[in-house]
């Protein structure tokens, strides 16, 4: 079984036990797309009949026309040999005499007596005076007698009683019309057999001695009666009025219970006494009443041949009157449409008759003539000149004369007159004519033997009867169609239903009793032939091949053929011999002369088709028959129930069916099949045209699958349960109506099968056998004698492969369609309607709109979805599903096979497991239904089977059937072969076989997800109740996150024991899509690494992550070069997805890996790649510091980006960052990295990042604070105080102190700043003095020439107080070079001025420290 289903979810929650199908199966679209084609042609070939009106030649209501004047109308001979007259449509008489009861009551009469036949019950009446009495025609038993009545009885008729106002079990409401009162009687029906539902004849009636109602009938002479399938009455009366007799249920408000409307003069006239009425009218009395129910038309006709039109409206139960014509109205019209006619003739009308619309469209009334003349009349204007489409009737028009025969140039025999009687109905008219006082003649005219012309041709036949018949009826066909309401078009002609219906039954009753008559079906000609000569072997039924064309008659011989009746095993074996002996043989036929052979599925009758041959002759001109004996079925091969079509059988291939023909006709034979729409193939340029078994086998079961074939499968019904509005697709097609089709198809079959099987010995018995083959080819082009006998044979061997080949098609469509219809018996028989509301939305929506055949052939998933409902059913049931599974393997096993069986089965273990409280019983459930899954052999539905794992929580088992199914898809690893080579578009083999791998491991992983998901504890948050009541109970089926926890460990160590390569493939990839790297990471197996060097190789945009993971499964696996050298890849990346902080930590983490390798390894290249890795370092630092500095600058971000982007080398960040922006710490330490000296430019980037500390304290305060600027100059001076070639002491201290100066600062901050940056104390003082030595104008400019003296005496006398500053060792030495330095100095104050007080102040300061030093 397979299904449509939805993707597989695994939430426990929503996961059931729905029974899906677990298997997909191949369509077998292709195999029956060529039979599907042949039935199709047959049905479109058997619709091509012509309306009643093309075949009397009326276009439009206003061209009318006669017929019956030419001798084809009513034809003798066919092709002057053919006596049509054999073929006669009166078949057997069955005559039974009235009930001896009865007879004597005939002495008894008074007043009056009458007779008729109550049909729908397969009854007859007879009233004598006031007393009826009822029996059943067939056999003159089941005798009823009413005698409720006082008065004559003046009429009877049997009405279908009204819906809903009596009781169920009152099938029909006798009308009893007397001289005073009008009485409604209930007819019962008790003990009828099983399957008597439709046909009343076996079941024994009752009459209701109570009247139902009963009205007086003010005088009323009630001639006839008639009653509608909805309850209504009307009654013709005898003075000229149409009355109607209206009953309810319940008495109104302004009415009586039953009361009579005169429809002819007022709708109140049931007030108005009736003499009144009659003294008001001219005397004309209604005669007959015929309704229209079809279009709810109501016709009436008077005595003198008045007829009139009501319109009943669209749901039949208005009333309108439309237009009155009378008589002489009628013979004007008929006279001028046939101009040469006696108008004698059109007279007296004795009958009128409905034409409904499954008749014709655009006649509406017969009306027969006492001399057999039709008039056909139109209610309705059709034709193209119609301006609009009357949807009502508006007229009463003549549209054509039919003569009865007898009116031709020359008649055979003679014609009909004084006709008191008639019937017509479906085409057929009977006629009763009046021979003398006590016999008639019995006239039957009808179309059945020769349909599908384009003129209408009879056969007429006549039989005497024998008494004055006083009333005559058709029995009422039992619908045996599939789908009644399937009546888009009149209905076919019985050659097209007669296997379906039984031959037509006429009674007819006169004072001896009944005569029942049936009418002949061509096959019931064709059994009659057979029996009258004892066999085939005779002329007469040359003649039925040659009237009804070699297909026609050979599907009439397989309706014999295929009975099963054993009193008819002789029909049946004359009837195989008949179909074998003039079935004819494939035949070759040149395809430029465009000439339809006698193969093809012909119509019936003499203009068919052009170019065909006499239908005299059973051999064809300007055709080569290849075969020298007539031929049975034995070449064609049997298959085994359930079985493929062997396509290898035949060498000719199917070309698709809409490949234009000229391009099939040009392919060589054997590389060409087609089923044209005339049953040809074509074949090295020639037609193959099929033999009449072929053809007829197909016409056959066309003709048996045309009521279902393009019917909707489901129809909706609509029902409220509980105030609810419910929707329901029933099934159109009954139990009852199945089992027929399928027996009939299934008697097809066996016909074929029993038929293969025969040798050839009856080839002996061929009209041909025991003569030589010879070409059947005549004209100017074509000579027999130029075709060799090697030529011959080879195309009689082809013609037969092209036979055998289609044949071989059919049966696997009769395959097919069987199992079909056996299932949806099945089905119905489970309540259908049940098990589609189990189908989801979207299957529902297709089921509406499929029809059998598309069921048949591209129904397999819909055939599977209800058997999965059914199973499921029985499942909920908790019922076994033994017997249904082995129903379902009988019937249907193309739909229901083996492995749809074994699966079935362990959804029953899945059903046991899932209720079973023995976890150990429960366990071996569990694993005996995986093993069923496993061993099956067709691919399973995985997301089917995985939902009923899941519902019963049976997740390693998910894991083990889908690897196990993924291997059984791809058994040659192709899949894995298609991955490793980079997955080539262009290998079909390889992406096939990947994707049905994936498909296989999705499951585990969605199943993966479910279980991540429930291990997650999520906190059960409030809500808003759907309902009022008590809160739902928590799903028992649903994990707690600690079984979920649990059980995905489980799985997910059950995955990774797998060593399918593919399938890690696919887990590793489910890992990183749902984040979970650690994971990933965490994995021990062999495939991993090759997974993440294959990941990183095809990931275009961005690799980080699965580097990221390479390195870190290197690093836990201890090959750290490798992981060295990935991050180091990583560190280098191009791209904005990494910020520099993250490259340089990946360059630290490579260098920690590298040194790690150097620990555990003693190469060379190794040491020489951590180097490298260090100096990186060392520019990546410069880069992130330039990096720092533009982030305070808060640049713009494009800037930012770039240096994010990518590792710059050091002349790149200092050409196109560090100097275009002034970034001068980062120049120095750029030149400090790169060890390059350029004291100018050491100077002057010294200074300019002085004056920009400066500035910042300017800007940070309205007064310079020094300690702002020694923050901001502490750093870098920390960070180069050790490198003398970048840290000029001499020229910082210089300017920094010129500086101090200039901003008049404290005189102490500078060479504070400096012994913080980490200036030896002895060599600033060395500086300072050198400073002091040089004597520079510039102290002069800041008009502070004792600065630096200044200085020297506070950096001196905190050195003094801070002797702890000075090493001990050079404290000596300081000492003395101090005392020296002040000596100096004093002298030099002392030489500059005494009388300036700011030096003398100086100088006793100097004195002071050197009394300090003295001390030390």
């Amino acid at each position: 079984m397979s299904h449509l289903m939805s993707p597989v979810s695994l939430s426990s929650g929503s996961v059931g036990m729905n029974m899906v199908s677990p298997l997909v199966v191949v369509s077998q679209k292709d195999s029956l797309e060529c039979s599907v084609m042949q039935i199709d042609t047959h049905i479109q070939e058997d619709d091509k009949f012509q309306d009643l009106s093309y075949l009397l030649h009326v276009p439009a209501d206003n061209s009318p026309s006669v017929s019956g004047l030419h001798d084809y109308d009513y034809p003798t001979f066919l092709n002057g040999r053919v006596d049509i007259e054999i073929f006669a449509d009166i078949g057997d008489m069955k005559k039974v005499p009235l009930p001896p009861e009865l007879v004597e009551h005939f002495g008894h009469m008074q007043c009056q007596c009458s007779m008729g036949l109550f049909p729908e019950i397969e009854r007859a009446w007879l009233a004598i005076d006031s007393d009826i009495y009822i029996w059943r025609y067939e056999d003159g038993q089941d005798v009823a007698y009413y005698d409720g009545v006082d008065e004559t009885i003046l009429c009877a008729a049997l009405v279908p009683p009204k819906p809903d106002v009596f009781q169920s079990s009152i099938r029909y409401i006798l009308v009893l019309a007397t001289t005073v009162e009008i009485v409604l009687l209930g007819v019962r029906f008790t003990d009828c057999p099983p399957g008597a539902l439709e046909s009343l004849s076996n079941c024994e009636m009752h009459l209701i001695t109570e009247p139902l109602f009963s009205l007086p009938s003010d005088n009323l002479y009630v001639v006839s009666i008639v009653g509608m399938n909805n309850g209504r009455i009307f009654m013709a009366g005898k003075d000229s009025c149409l009355y109607e007799l209206a009953y309810q249920g319940q008495k109104g408000w302004f009415g009586r219970q039953c009361k009579k409307i005169n429809h002819s003069t007022s709708y109140l006239s049931y007030l108005v006494p009736s003499f009144i009425n009659i003294s008001l009218t001219e005397e004309d009395p209604l005669l007959q009443i015929c309704i229209d129910q079809s279009r709810n038309i109501l016709y009436t006709r008077s005595d003198k041949g008045t007829i009139q039109v009501f319109d009943l409206g669209e749901d039949g139960k208005g009333m309108s009157r439309v237009v009155t014509v009378p008589l002489s109205t009628i013979i004007q019209a008929a006279s001028h449409i046939a101009g040469t006619i006696d108008p004698s003739l059109f007279k007296t009308i004795i009958h009128i008759a409905p034409l409904t619309a499954s008749e014709s469209p655009n006649f509406h009334l017969v009306a027969i003539t006492q001399a057999g003349v039709r008039l056909y009349f139109a209610a309705k204007p059709f034709g193209a000149v119609q301006h609009i489409s009357r949807k009502y009737p508006s007229m009463l028009k003549l549209v054509h004369v039919r003569l009865p025969p007898g009116y031709s140039a020359n008649p055979a025999h003679g014609r009909p007159s004084n006709v008191r009687l008639a019937h017509y109905k479906k085409g057929t008219l009977l006629m009763i004519q009046s021979r003398s006082e006590e016999n008639d003649l019995l006239w039957t005219i009808s179309s059945d033997c020769l349909p599908f012309n384009n003129v209408l041709k009879e056969i007429k036949s006549y039989v005497p009867l024998e008494g004055r018949t006083w009333s005559m009826c058709e029995v009422p066909a039992i619908q045996t169609d599939i789908t009644p309401e399937f009546k888009q078009r009149p209905d076919p002609p019985v050659v097209v239903t007669q296997h379906n219906e039984k031959p037509r039954k006429f009674v007819f009753i006169n004072a001896q009793g009944c005569t029942i008559v049936s009418k002949l079906r061509p096959v019931d000609q064709l059994r009659r032939l057979l029996i009258s000569c004892q066999g085939p072997e005779s002329e007469a039924v040359k003649d039925f091949f040659s009237l009804h064309k070699v297909d026609q008659a050979c599907a009439a011989c397989l309706i014999l053929a295929c009975s099963r009746s054993p009193s008819d095993q002789q029909i049946v074996n004359w009837a195989q011999m008949a179909f074998f002996m003039y079935g004819g043989h494939p035949h070759m036929k040149i395809a430029s002369e465009n000439e339809y052979g006698p193969g093809i599925p012909t119509s019936v009758g003499p203009a068919s088709y052009p170019g065909q041959a006499a239908p005299g002759h059973l051999s064809y001109s300007m055709m080569y028959d290849p075969a020298t004996h007539y031929t049975t079925l034995a070449s064609m091969p049997t298959p085994a129930p359930g079985s493929a079509p062997i396509h290898s059988s035949t060498p000719m291939v199917q070309p698709h069916p809409q490949q234009p023909q000229q391009q099939q006709q040009q392919q060589p034979f054997s590389q060409s099949y087609h089923s044209s729409i005339l049953g040809r193939c074509s074949a090295a340029g020639h037609d193959v045209v099929f033999s009449g078994k072929h053809n007829g086998i197909c016409l056959y079961l066309s003709r048996i699958l045309r009521p279902i074939w393009d019917q909707y499968i489901v129809s909706e019904y609509h029902c409220k349960t509980d105030g609810e509005s419910i929707t329901y697709l029933v099934c159109k097609f009954t139990s009852e109506q199945l089992q027929h089709t399928s027996i009939l198809v299934r008697n097809v079959s066996d016909f074929i099968d029993f038929n293969s099987r025969l040798d050839s010995p009856l080839a002996a018995d061929s009209p041909t056998a025991g003569h030589p083959t010879t070409l059947r080819m005549t004209g100017p082009h074509y000579d027999g004698h130029h075709m060799d006998e090697q030529t011959r044979k080879q195309w009689q061997i082809e013609c037969q492969n092209v036979e055998r080949a289609s044949l071989q098609n059919v049966r696997e469509l009769i395959t097919q369609v069987e199992q079909v219809l056996s299932l949806l018996k099945v089905l119905v028989d489970h309540q259908f309607h049940m098990l589609a509301r189990e189908l989801n939305q979207d299957q529902q929506a297709h089921l509406k709109a499929m029809t059998f055949k598309q069921l048949v052939v591209s129904g397999r998933e819909m055939c599977n979805a209800l058997i999965t409902s059914l199973i499921d059913r029985y499942l909920h049931d908790n019922a076994t599903i033994d017997v249904v599974s082995s129903t379902l393997r009988k019937i249907c096993p193309r739909l229901y096979s083996t492995d749809d069986e074994t699966c079935s089965k362990a959804l029953e273990l899945l059903q046991a497991a899932k209720v079973n409280p023995d976890q150990i019983k429960k366990k071996q459930q569990l694993e005996e239904a995986l093993m069923l899954y496993k061993s099956v052999s067709q691919p399973l539905q995985l997301s089917a089977v995985c939902n009923q794992l899941s519902s019963v929580q049976y997740y390693a088992g998910i894991v083990d059937l889908c690897l196990c199914i993924a291997q059984k898809r791809d058994p040659q690893n192709f899949a894995l072969h298609f991955h490793k080579n980079g997955e080539p578009p262009e290998d079909n083999q390889g992406k096939q076989a990947y994707k049905a791998r994936m498909d296989c491991y999705k499951h585990i992983t969605e199943t993966l997800v479910y279980l991540l998901y429930a291990s997650v504890s999520h906190p059960q948050s409030p809500s808003t109740p759907k309902s009022p009541g008590k809160p739902l109970a928590p799903d028992p089926n649903r994990l707690s996150p600690s079984e979920a926890e649990l059980q995905k460990e489980q799985v997910f160590k059950l995955a990774l024991k797998s060593d399918d390569e593919l399938f890690h493939v696919a887990l590793y990839d489910w890992l990183l899509q749902n984040n979970l790297n650690d994971k990933l990471i965490e994995i021990k197996s062999p495939f991993l690494e090759t997974y993440l060097k294959w990941k990183a190789s095809i990931v275009q945009d961005d690799k980080t992550l699965i580097l990221d993971l390479l390195w870190k499964f290197y690093q836990k696996n201890k090959n750290f070069p490798a992981a060295a050298r990935i991050l180091s890849r990583l560190a280098e990346k191009h791209g904005s997805d990494l910020t520099l902080s993250q490259r340089v930590e990946y360059l630290s983490r490579a260098i920690a890996c590298a040194k790690g390798s150097t620990l555990m390894t003693s190469v060379a290249t190794e040491g020489e790649f951590l180097h490298e890795l260090e100096e990186k370092m060392d520019v990546a630092k410069l880069q992130m510091m330039v990096y720092n500095a533009f982030c305070t600058m808060q640049c713009n971000n494009e800037v930012l980006t770039a240096l994010n982007s990518d590792l710059l080398d050091i002349s790149s960040l200092y050409e196109k960052f560090a100097d275009p922006y002034g970034l001068h710490e980062c120049k120095l330490a750029i030149v400090h990295s790169a060890g390059l000296f350029d004291p100018a430019l050491i100077e002057n980037l010294w200074q300019s990042i002085i004056d920009s500390a400066i500035d910042s304290a300017k800007k940070a305060s309205s007064v310079i604070n020094p300690v702002n600027i020694s923050n901001q100059l502490l750093p870098i001076g920390k960070q180069y105080v050790s490198a003398d070639r970048y840290f000029p002491l001499a020229f910082i201290t210089k300017y920094l102190e010129q500086c101090s100066c200039q901003h008049d600062l404290s005189p102490i901050w500078v060479f504070n700043t400096l012994l913080d940056f980490g200036v030896k104390p002895t060599k600033l003082l060395q500086v300072y003095d050198s400073i002091f030595k040089f004597r520079g104008p510039s102290w002069q400019k800041y008009h502070k020439p004792l600065h630096i003296l200044t200085v020297l005496y506070h950096l001196i006398d905190k050195l003094t107080n801070m002797i702890h500053l000075i090493p001990t060792a050079e404290r000596r030495q300081f000492f003395t070079y101090c005392l020296d330095a002040v000596s100096s100095y004093q002298v030099e104050l002392q030489a500059i001025s005494s009388t300036d007080p700011e030096v003398r102040q100086l100088v006793n300061k100097y004195r002071s420290v050197q009394a300090k030093l003295e001390r030390m």
